[in-house]
């Protein structure tokens, strides 16, 4: 019956992530860790990720997808994933957790409200969110809200959108899970349960491609962000 539940968990997760380019993390973790803590599932999800990831990016492209700025904010993420991983072994994971998932929630009602916020997109912004990102994903795996809420104050479409997180996400999950491999968070258990996803994650990311050239921009976005608001809820709760 626990692998029942962990599969099904997995193929939802998988699922989000096909469709949106991100929210893996978001949607596994909090009902995960009724099973496991989040030191156990932390490099297991960043595995997944990286596959779920390099899947979506070798898919067929009709044109080129990731800009310099992006760019930008790709490498800065790079970078601060090896602060978030040395940072990992000597900061309470729970607390950090609960304060960002506030922060989530906040942004994320906000959003849904349709108060309107704006970023002045600068260069330097670019950098400060690639950091900001980068920290999140190397100490806790969950970067996703905050560069969602990021790329549509930038008006990226669908495409974009799922591309520019899949790019995001293999770069930090190779710093992240060397970074894990020296601080010793890395076990044979956690490439037995990654080999065990795998399959559902191409599955998942297979049906997700399908789908997210049949849905709207507007309910894309609602889509991404109701997802932000329930994991969020769900990851203080627990």
């Amino acid at each position: 019956m626990l692998y029942f539940w962990i599969i099904l968990i997995v193929s939802v997760a998988s699922l989000v992530k096909g469709i949106t380019g991100f929210g893996f993390a978001l949607v596994a973790l909090p009902p995960l860790m009724i099973w496991y803590s989040p030191k156990e599932l932390i490099p297991v999800l960043i595995l997944c990720n990286l596959f779920s990831s390099l899947v979506i990016v070798l898919q067929k492209k009709d044109r080129k997808l990731v800009n310099q700025e992006f760019q930008i904010l790709i490498v800065y993420g790079a970078l601060f994933t090896i602060v978030g991983v040395l940072l990992l072994k000597h900061i309470s994971e729970h607390t950090l957790i609960i304060v960002m998932s506030v922060f989530f929630i906040l942004l994320s009602i906000l959003t849904l409200l349709g108060v309107k916020y704006t970023l002045k997109l600068s260069r330097l912004s670019y950098k400060l969110m690639g950091a900001f990102l980068g920290f999140l994903t190397g100490s806790i795996s969950v970067s996703g809200p905050p560069l969602a809420l990021f790329l549509h104050s930038a008006n990226v479409d669908n495409q974009e959108f799922r591309e520019i997180f899949s790019w995001f996400s293999i770069v930090t999950a190779c710093i992240a899970l060397v970074g894990y491999y020296f601080v010793g968070l890395l076990s044979m258990t956690t490439f037995k349960m990654t080999l065990l996803f795998i399959p559902i994650l191409y599955l998942g990311s297979f049906l997700g491609k399908r789908l997210n050239h049949r849905i709207s921009p507007v309910l894309f976005k609602n889509m991404s962000v109701i997802i932000t608001l329930l994991s969020s809820l769900f990851l203080i709760l627990k």
